[in-house]
């Protein structure tokens, strides 16, 4: 017997064997068993949805002879199945699209089926024939002989006439799930007595993009290659697919603007055949995965990532980031189809995509990098001299999920105070800080790490540049409920953020920017760096202190409606008396 590809084999031949599409096999079910067929039907959607299947079980259906229709096990069932029935009558439009050949069959419409009840015409990619074709077929669609079935498919139905679709019963096709797709691969490599992993079966299901015939050739296609045990591996090595992690590798070089590296990856990726297009998509939807989490951190509502590849991606892109990506990507993708060679519209959304980024934000991802670098570093130090049991490592651990950046140790000298340039009287207490670390919640923090880059939007404007160019420059590395702790790397830009004179109009313009009233605390990276590592070491001794009300005495300790007068304002005071009133600038 000759070889039938697996599509051809496992074509479904009843309607409970059709993968999805459960709402046009209900309707039809029901339509065969009250009897109440149509005499033409149009089937439109994506290739390889069953279009053309789901046309021979009708044929078969109506003209079945056992109770449960289709049965497959009659004589008509059996013949149409195998093509050979005399009443079912398959046209390609493609090739028999003149108006010639569809009045011969309309010429042969007319006479009855000679073995089953109904004579059904089923024309594939209906949407070629010609008008004068189309308008020949139109009176015979209006009224059919009672015995004749018209099933008209189509990828395409927007080429089709108006007149021919008003005269159709219209049912449209979706693409079906991965798990659709999934499930009935299992049952085909359960008939063939193969293998294969879940990790492959899903990545030939999202190859398919949705289409059954597509998954099961590609199955086929890989089953030739590896009839062992087909692993993932095996499928991205057929058709050069660039691996999860390699992709977000790949988005973290475009966000270090290293042009030159992310080139020379393309092309790498080029040569072992990678297919530019679902490149592109795959970056979308892994952009898109980014987004999802940083608005809701759901891991549930993700399409790409787990949690270990959120871990790999979240701290080094912002969701502003993401978007100005997809933007350079969709963009890029919607000039594809126009060329041969793809690549080329990659290659230019790869240069615009590396020129958005900012410099800082360059520093901050190298930053980034070099602090995971030491917390691995440290790991294995501590691991290697068995420094602390597996209680303590799990308490560390803990405390990396609340603030942020993993420090060396350093002797932490025992200041109470960090005092401020601006004024000597203004000091910063160390337990203030201190309350803030032991009520700090990491998501509280990556919701204002999110927000923290608008504020250079508003240096443009002469209202808020003062209080965006006092913050723009820090960077939130702790935060609680209504607490925030700012590190600046420069002594004097920690001094003014502190400054008691400057609190009420920063508290204001960050109660704007992040939409929430924070008592916020600057402090100087290697202060910051010293205060965390004795956080640490009171974490893992249990002498933290306790949680109470959140308190700023370099502020608290302040009247903040004093209103210091200049010379000239004074002088006014002694002329005018209380009339008088100063507007700010």
């Amino acid at each position: 017997m000759a070889y039938k590809t697996l599509y051809r084999a496992y074509r479904p031949q009843k309607f409970e064997d059709v993968a999805g599409q459960e709402h046009i096999i209900t309707t039809l079910k029901h339509a065969v068993e009250e009897n109440r067929i149509a005499h033409a039907y149009l089937f439109c959607g994506p290739r390889g949805t069953g279009k053309t299947t789901i046309a021979k079980l009708l044929a078969k259906a109506i003209n079945c002879t056992q109770e449960f229709k289709p049965c497959d096990e009659c004589e008509n069932c059996r013949e149409i199945a195998l093509g050979t029935h005399p009443d079912v009558i398959e046209i390609d439009a493609a090739s028999n699209n003149g108006v010639d050949e569809v009045r011969n069959l309309i010429e042969k419409v007319k006479y009855a089926p000679t073995k089953g009840k109904y004579k059904v015409y089923i024309i594939d990619e209906v949407h070629m024939m010609s008008t004068e074709a189309f308008n020949a077929l139109l009176k015979t669609l209006e009224e059919p002989p009672a015995h004749v079935v018209f099933i008209l498919a189509t990828t395409e139905p927007h080429k089709i006439l108006a007149t021919i679709i008003s005269r159709c019963q219209r049912f449209d096709f979706i693409k079906l799930s991965l798990q659709d797709i999934i499930n009935r691969m299992k049952i085909v490599i359960e008939q063939e007595n193969q293998h294969c992993d879940d990790d492959a079966l899903e990545m030939i299901a999202k190859l398919a993009d949705g289409g059954m015939r597509d998954a099961l050739s590609i199955l086929e296609q890989c089953l030739a290659y590896n009839d062992q045990h087909l692993t993932v591996q095996d499928v991205q090595h057929i058709y050069g697919i660039v691996s999860l992690e390699n992709k977000i590798d790949f988005i973290k070089v475009l966000l270090t603007k290293d042009m030159k590296k992310a080139l020379s990856l393309l092309e790498d990726m080029k040569m072992n055949g990678t297919d530019i297009k679902r490149l592109t998509l795959d970056i979308v939807d892994i952009l898109k995965d980014v987004i999802i989490y940083r608005n809701t951190n759901d891991i549930s509502l993700l399409f790409v990532l787990s949690q270990y590849y959120l871990d790999m991606i979240i701290p080094y892109i912002t969701c502003e980031e993401a978007f100005s990506f997809i933007d350079v990507l969709m963009e890029a993708t919607d000039k594809y189809a126009k060329v041969i060679n793809p690549s080329i519209y990659f290659e230019l959304a790869i240069l615009k995509m590396c020129n958005q980024v900012k410099e800082e934000r360059v520093q901050h991802l190298d930053y980034v990098s070099i602090q995971q670098n030491q917390i691995e570093s440290h790991k294995q130090v501590a691991s290697q001299e068995d420094v602390m049991n597996e209680s303590v490592e799990t308490e560390v651990e803990n405390i990396d999920d609340i603030i942020q950046e993993e420090v060396p140790t350093f002797d932490f000298e025992k200041e109470e105070s960090v005092k401020s340039d601006i004024d000597d009287d203004v000091k910063v207490d160390l337990s203030d800080i201190m309350n803030i670390l032991v009520q700090a919640r990491r998501e509280i923090l990556q919701t204002v790490q999110e927000r923290w880059p608008i504020i250079r939007r508003y240096l443009a404007n002469l209202n808020t540049a003062k209080s965006a160019s006092m913050l723009c420059d820090g960077t939130p590395v702790a935060a609680c409920q209504g607490g925030l702790i700012i590190s600046f790397e420069h002594q004097p830009a920690v001094n003014a953020v502190n400054y008691y004179k400057n609190y009420k109009q920063l508290s204001s313009f960050l109660n704007e920017i992040l939409g929430e009233e924070y008592r916020f605390i600057a402090i100087q990276q290697d202060e910051w760096i010293q205060t965390r590592s004795h956080f640490i070491d009171l974490k893992k001794k249990g002498q933290l202190p306790a949680a109470h009300e959140l308190t700023l005495k370099h502020i608290d300790c302040q009247d903040l409606d004093r209103v210091d007068l200049n010379e000239a304002q004074e002088f006014a005071i002694k002329l005018f008396g209380d009339i008088v009133e100063f507007k700010e600038d």
